[in-house]
């Protein structure tokens, strides 16, 4: 191989290793913002381009979607840095922080006016499961078994009630928590467990709640924890702001119509989800 070849060999690999790496993209002034697959890929894009877009307006630097392929990955992309910014379900948040430390905390969801959720467990309207006690031999269904609100809060709920998972007919995991609602709708299942916006979407088809989890609080905004610091500083800025701005307020009404604002948010808002998770690590 003569030196001209040697040297071009030399420049590809150095450009594709930059191009690769969470740095190269910074760089390049792009940043990457994750989303957890709580929808379809289409769906989720479309819901998030537009806070994109305000953050690229706010901060100048080009922000762009990515959808995780499922919960572990974007857990586990959020951990390993390759994320630049990363939209957390508070569960996934904390097994991150568990698996690989705190990240810098940019903002999380007002909803409605309050920065906290419950989650909403289910049954069909003229189902004769009144009580969580009810549950015992039944058919259940959940969503992903990383999510807040389709799995670890109501898995713990019905524990406390006395109800266990090796007690029900049936159980299994849908992926998502339209597919719980579905499956609840159809009779595959006889109960299951949904986010508020999920049971508000099928509540009139014929679902209705049997129990509300305590209340977690909401989803959040991470970065990776080399992300220069201006740039921390220009994120949080420009959500904790958003309600100041047209173009951001309508990125989150994108989203979900019930957000009205971002705001501030510390590791210590989850530490009631946290002493539930690590209760339910003993429950089967």
């Amino acid at each position: 191989m003569n030196t001209n070849k040697i040297n071009v060999f030399i420049i590809l690999v150095i450009f594709f290793s930059i191009s690769l790496s969470p740095l190269g993209a910074v760089a390049k002034g792009n940043l990457t913002l994750g989303v957890h697959p709580f929808l379809s890929d289409e769906v989720l894009k479309n819901k998030f381009t537009p806070l994109a877009n305000y953050l690229s307006h706010q901060t100048g630097l080009n922000v762009v979607v990515r959808v995780g392929s499922n919960y572990d990955e974007h857990i586990l992309f959020s951990g390993l840095d390759k994320l630049d910014i990363a939209y957390m379900g508070p569960a996934s948040y904390i097994k991150m922080v568990n698996d690989y430390g705190r990240k810098p905390i940019l903002a999380k969801l007002e909803v409605n006016g309050v920065s906290y959720f419950q989650g909403n467990i289910i049954a069909r309207k003229e189902s004769k499961i009144k009580i969580l006690a009810d549950l015992a031999g039944k058919r259940i269904a959940f969503g992903d078994s990383n999510s807040t609100m389709s799995y670890i809060v109501p898995h713990y709920v019905m524990h406390q009630a006395g109800v266990f998972v090796n007690q029900f007919e049936k159980h299994q995991f849908l992926y998502s928590h339209n597919n719980v609602a579905l499956a609840v709708l159809s009779g595959d299942y006889d109960a299951g467990a949904v986010k508020p916006a999920v049971f508000r979407q099928f509540e009139e088809k014929g679902l209705r709640i049997v129990a509300k989890t305590p209340k977690i609080s909401e989803h959040l905004f991470i970065t990776r924890s080399d992300l220069p610091n201006e740039q921390v500083i220009a994120l949080r800025k420009a959500m904790l702001n958003i309600k100041k701005s047209k173009m951001g307020m309508a990125a989150l009404r994108n989203i979900k119509k019930s957000i009205t604002n971002l705001v501030e948010a510390t590791n210590d808002d989850y530490d009631n989800l946290r002493k539930i998770i690590f209760e339910s690590k003993n429950l089967h």
